[in-house]
């Protein structure tokens, strides 16, 4: 087990102490931040302390902390509860400690130490011995290789071994670990956090107000020690010390908080800054390889407007063949539908004209009678017996040889009337549904010859609702026929953008643009009216 070294402060062994701590108090150590950002040659204090530089009195820095003052543990030989304390996570040491207890079987003890800083180990935090001195101790102690590659492939070499952890880890009283590690702490010298609360001089005021008393009384039977000097000069002198003593650690505290946030501000704006600056860069990362692309552009775009006018085409076949072929299914469907209806409009107006006839026909009603009393003897009837089934042949058989779409149409003639009234019907709502009205062939000849201008066409004469109409009848016919033509080019105008020079250019491509529709147009609106 790891033993408390003894501290033996011989006389050569102190004069180097007094003279490595007389070294160190000739200048001040700087405290730098590591890892801080500097990025062209800014340096960014992200990394400082809100409270920035504390100079102790030895003229060492060491970053300021609220409540904290500092000391060399070997001048000052502090007591234990003025030393300052925080909480340190230890996730790495515990792992490990679970490892050394279950091997020599005191579970018990890492139960207790786990309860322990369950929500943090609380230590006093220049109570430790570093990974180094650690391994140098187990060493001298005789400890295998083995337990020191453990302990040094384990924890960083940075890494602070406190005192409860050494009690935990070699099963020695906290108490011997404490000694241990001041001693350890004392013999480096080491400029140590104290507890401000507790190691502040008390009394400040009084002792203040005392000196000026007591120099008052004595100093006052002394020549040009008057009563101005004594309470306006003098006294004057002594308020003012009192109140920087009083205050100067919170004025100390607010400007550096202060500054810091400034600071933290100013470092948050320049990596921003340096971030947009980033940014626009890459923007511009391809500008080197605008002339290679201008070298083919001529090429590139005379084969992409080739392959545009193949697609164009191939698409407007596609288009073409899917209109046709939808209306010739329409047609079929019609067609189809016609004649199942017309089958059922035989039957029902043949069953209508027997029940409009039967009541006031009295030969109907005696051959009924009759075919009825014979099929009740069990002979058999033949059919001119039987009036339902004689008046349905007679009506089937008017129907032969009738050629429906010549023939007279009567609503309430004859069967022959009535299905050729229905027939004519429905050619007609076929002619309205899949052909070309000679009143819509007139009406696009009333607007072409407005748009007449000598052999050719301007559509840009008409009217407005002329050529909304033009165009509505274009839509309708095409959409009754099967056919099929582009409206557009389907290319959208370019939106303007921020730069004047280019907006110029814009403004020119949209005029373009605007004038291949109007001819798109007049040449579709051209071929239409000349079918007419």
């Amino acid at each position: 087990k790891l033993q408390p070294c003894a501290l033996r402060a011989g006389q050569g062994k102190a004069k180097e102490m007094l003279a490595s701590h007389a070294f160190r108090a000739l200048g001040a150590k700087r405290v730098v931040a590591k890892n801080a950002r500097a990025f062209w040659n800014v340096s960014l204090p992200v990394l400082q302390s809100p409270g920035g530089a504390h100079i102790t009195k030895y003229h060492i820095v060491k970053p300021y902390k609220d409540g904290v003052d500092y000391d060399d543990f070997l001048v000052a030989l502090p007591e234990r509860d003025h030393l300052s304390s925080f909480t340190k996570e230890v996730p790495l040491f515990l792992r490990y400690l679970k490892v050394v207890t279950d091997q020599e079987g005191r579970a018990e003890a890492f139960k207790a130490f786990l309860e322990r800083a369950k929500t943090g180990l609380v230590v006093e935090s220049d109570v430790y011995i570093t990974a180094e001195e650690l391994l140098a101790v187990m060493w001298k102690n005789g400890y295998s290789d083995a337990e020191r590659n453990a302990i040094q492939f384990t924890f960083p070499s940075d890494y602070k071994f406190h005192y409860p952890e050494l009690s935990a880890m070699f099963d020695i009283p906290e108490e011997e670990t404490y000694k241990f590690c001041m001693r350890t702490r004392m013999e480096d010298s080491h400029i140590g956090e104290l507890d401000h609360s507790k190691v502040k001089r008390e009394g400040l005021i009084r002792d203040h107000w005392l000196i000026f008393g007591t120099g008052l009384f004595i100093f006052k039977t002394f020549p040009f020690f008057n009563y101005y000097f004594g309470v306006k000069v003098f006294g004057t002198s002594m308020w003012c010390w009192t109140m920087w003593h009083v205050l100067n650690r919170f004025i100390a505290k607010t400007t550096r908080r202060n500054e810091y946030m400034a600071a933290q501000k100013t470092a948050q704006d320049v990596m921003e800054g340096e971030d947009k600056i980033v940014e626009s860069m890459r923007r511009f990362a391809n500008d080197a390889k605008c002339v290679e692309y201008l070298k083919t552009f001529k090429e590139d775009s005379e084969e992409k407007i080739a392959a545009y006018r193949k697609a164009l085409v191939v698409k407007m076949q596609e288009d073409l063949t899917e209109r046709a072929t939808k209306q010739l299914q329409a047609i079929a469907a019609f067609e189809a539908n016609m004649g199942s209806a017309m089958q059922d409009l035989v039957v029902k107006e043949a069953a209508a004209s027997f029940k409009e006839k039967f009541p006031t026909d009295k030969g109907m009603q005696d051959k009924a009678f009759s075919a009825a009393v014979k099929a009740l003897s069990g002979a058999q009837v033949e059919v001119a017996e039987d009036p339902v089934a004689k008046h349905f042949a007679d009506a089937f058989q008017s129907l032969q040889g009738v050629d429906l779409a010549t023939s007279k149409a009567d609503a309430k003639g004859t069967l022959a009337e009535r299905v050729a009234f229905a027939q004519q019907a429905k050619e007609k709502e076929f002619q309205e549904s899949f052909m070309v009205t000679a009143k819509e062939a007139e009406e696009v000849r009333s607007l072409a010859s407005k748009a007449k201008s000598g052999q050719d066409y301007d559509f840009s004469k008409l009217p407005a609702d002329a050529l909304q109409r033009l165009e509505a009848l274009y839509s309708s016919i095409n959409t009754k026929v099967g056919y099929a033509l582009p409206d557009s080019l389907g290319i959208k105008p370019i939106a303007a953008t921020s730069d004047g020079s280019a907006n110029s250019y814009v403004d020119k491509v949209n005029a373009q643009l605007e004038g291949a529709a109007l001819k798109l147009r007049d040449a579709r609106l051209k071929a239409f009216v000349q079918a007419f």
